[in-house]
C-alpha cells in the first residue's frame, strides 16, 4: 500500500503543475514583454544617445550659429523657447559650432521639414525624413562644428547639441509610428488623450511597454505652439511612437458643434481616414471618445461615431478599396469608449503606482502629460469622479467576448499570437457590439482555447483515475485481511 501511495504522490505532482499552467495562462492576459518568442511589445527601454558606457551622462554643448547672410539673428534658434523660432528667408546653410565637440543634435521646427547636416569630412546625414518635428540626430562621431542645410521657408525652433553619453530624460527619441500596435489611442486634439483617458498611456505603455499608437484626428498647424506640447506630453508618459497627425483635418473653432464639424470635415472623409488607419496599425486594442462628445464637443462625436462604424468595415476589402489594396484588410479585437454605458470598466488610475515612473501613480503622470499642454491649463484638468470621469470606459466593440466582470483590464481575452488561432475562426461569426441587443454575454465565447481544455481534461481524468486505483487496491487488500 505505501508503494502506491508513492505512487500516487508522484503522479500528482506531475498533473498539478499542469492544471496551475492551464488555469494561469486562462486567468491572467498580462503579455509577456520580453520573451523572444513574443510577437507583441518588448519593455520599452529609458531614451539614449550613442552611449559607451551606461553611467556616462551626455552633457549640453553651448553653440554659436551663422550664415552667410550678414546681420542675421539666429538666437531664437538657442534661446530653449517654443514660442519662438526663425524663419528661413531663402535656401541656406547654417554654420553650427560648439564651444566643444558634440556627438548628436537635436532639433525643433515648427513643421516638417527636410534637412541636412554635413560633418566636417563631408558626410552628410539627412533628417526630416519621418516627419518629425522633434528629432535627435547621432552623428556618429565627435565633431566641433557642423553645417545644417534648410530649404526656404522652414521654420527652426531650437537646436541642441550634446557630448556622447546617456541623454537627459526630456530628449524625445522618437522611434517612427510602429506597426502592428497593441492599444490604439485615438483622441480627437492634443490633451484630449490625457484629460479623457486618464492613465491609460503611462501605464500600458510606460508601465507594461505595450506597443501604443496615438493617432490624432485633427491638428494645430495654425497654433503651432500647441504642436510642441501635444509631444512633450505623450513622451512625458512615455510613448515612444511618433504620433500620426491627421494632415486632412485642421482644429477649428467652429466644429465643436456636431453638425459643423460634419460639414466642415466631411463624414465620410472621417470614415474613411478611421478605415485606413486601422488597417495600416492593426491595432488590438483601441481607446476613443464619448460617442456623446463629453461636453458635447462635436468633432469628438464625429470621430467616436465614424470610428464605430469603421470596425464594421475593416475587414471587408470592397469598403474603401484604396487603403484595402495599400494595407490589407484586419479585424480589431476590442474597442472601449470612454463612458460608454454598457459592458463597463473601471480603470483606478489613482491606486495604480507605477515603478516606471519612480511609484508615481497612472493618474498622476496623467496630470505631467496633461500639465505640457500650457495653454489649455485655464478649462480642463484631469480628475477622477464627476461627470466625465476619466476612470470609466465600456466595451463597445468586441471579437473576443466580453469582459469578464472587475477584472478591468482592456487586455482581457487579447489573443497576441500573429497567427489566427481556432478560437478566432469560432468567434469570426460572432462579431459584436454591445448595441447589439440580441447578443448577450453568454453568447460570446470566453477565449479560452481547445488546447487549455485539452490539457485540463486531461490532467482530471489522470487524478480520477489515479484515486480509483488506489480505492481498488486498498479494497482488494481489506478483502484479503
Amino acid at each position: 500500500m505505501k508503494g502506491i501511495r508513492k505512487v500516487l504522490t508522484v503522479m500528482l505532482a506531475m498533473v498539478m503543475p499542469l492544471l496551475c499552467v492551464s488555469f494561469e495562462t486562462h486567468a491572467s492576459s498580462e503579455h509577456p514583454l520580453c520573451s523572444s518568442e513574443n510577437k507583441g511589445s518588448v519593455a520599452v527601454a529609458a531614451p539614449s544617445g550613442t552611449i559607451d558606457t551606461p553611467s556616462q551622462k551626455a552633457k549640453k554643448v553651448n553653440l554659436n550659429v551663422y550664415s552667410v547672410l550678414q546681420n542675421v539673428d539666429y538666437s531664437p534658434v538657442l534661446d530653449n523657447n517654443e514660442w519662438t523660432y526663425k524663419t528661413m528667408s531663402r535656401n541656406i546653410t547654417l554654420h553650427i559650432i560648439g564651444s566643444k565637440a558634440f556627438s548628436g543634435l537635436y532639433l525643433k521646427f515648427e513643421l516638417p521639414n527636410a534637412w541636412i547636416v554635413t560633418l566636417p569630412d563631408g558626410t552628410q546625414l539627412e533628417g526630416g525624413k519621418n516627419g518629425f518635428i522633434h528629432e535627435w540626430l547621432p552623428l556618429g562621431q565627435s565633431v566641433q562644428n557642423v553645417d545644417l542645410n534648410l530649404t526656404k521657408g522652414t521654420k527652426l525652433t531650437d537646436i541642441y547639441a550634446f557630448t556622447e553619453g546617456q541623454l537627459p530624460s526630456w530628449v524625445q527619441v522618437w522611434q517612427p509610428p510602429c506597426e502592428n500596435a497593441d492599444l490604439m489611442v485615438m483622441p480627437t486634439h492634443a490633451d484630449d488623450e490625457h484629460l479623457w483617458f486618464g492613465g491609460a498611456m503611462p501605464y500600458y505603455a510606460g508601465e507594461r511597454g505595450y506597443k501604443v499608437q496615438v493617432v490624432y484626428m485633427t491638428n494645430h498647424r495654425e497654433f503651432t505652439i500647441r504642436c510642441h506640447e501635444q509631444l512633450n506630453g505623450l513622451w512625458a508618459v512615455g510613448i515612444t511612437y511618433y504620433p500620426i497627425i491627421s494632415d486632412t483635418f485642421k482644429d477649428i473653432p467652429d466644429t465643436g458643434r456636431y453638425g459643423k464639424a460634419v460639414e466642415r470635415f466631411g463624414y465620410e472623409n472621417v470614415l474613411a481616414f478611421q478605415v485606413e488607419t486601422l488597417r495600416r496599425f492593426r491595432p488590438k486594442v483601441i481607446i476613443a471618445h464619448d460617442i456623446n462628445g463629453e461636453y458635447g464637443h462635436g468633432a469628438h462625436k464625429l470621430n467616436a461615431r465614424t470610428l464605430l462604424e469603421a470596425l464594421q468595415m475593416t475587414d471587408d476589402p470592397t469598403a474603401f478599396p484604396e487603403s484595402a489594396e495599400k494595407y490589407g484588410t484586419c479585424r480589431v479585437q476590442k474597442c472601449y469608449l470612454h463612458l460608454w454605458p454598457e459592458h463597463q470598466i473601471r480603470m483606478d488610475w489613482g491606486k495604480m503606482k507605477l515603478s516606471h515612473f519612480d511609484g508615481k501613480t497612472a493618474l498622476e503622470m496623467a496630470k505631467i502629460g496633461f500639465a505640457c499642454h500650457a495653454t489649455q491649463q485655464a478649462r480642463y484638468s484631469v480628475s477622477e469622479g464627476g461627470k466625465y470621469d476619466c476612470r470609466l470606459f465600456g466595451l463597445a466593440y468586441t471579437n473576443v467576448g466580453w469582459d469578464t466582470p472587475d477584472q478591468n483590464d482592456m487586455f482581457e481575452h487579447v489573443v497576441w499570437s500573429d497567427v489566427v488561432s481556432e478560437t478566432e475562426e469560432e468567434l469570426s461569426a460572432d462579431t459584436v457590439s454591445s448595441s447589439d441587443e440580441q447578443v448577450s454575454p453568454t453568447d460570446v465565447p470566453d477565449g479560452r482555447s481547445r488546447k487549455e481544455m485539452m490539457w485540463i481534461a486531461m490532467a482530471a481524468a489522470a487524478v480520477v483515475l489515479a484515486v480509483v486505483l488506489v480505492w481498488l487496491v486498498d479494497r482488494r487488500r481489506r478483502r484479503k485481511a
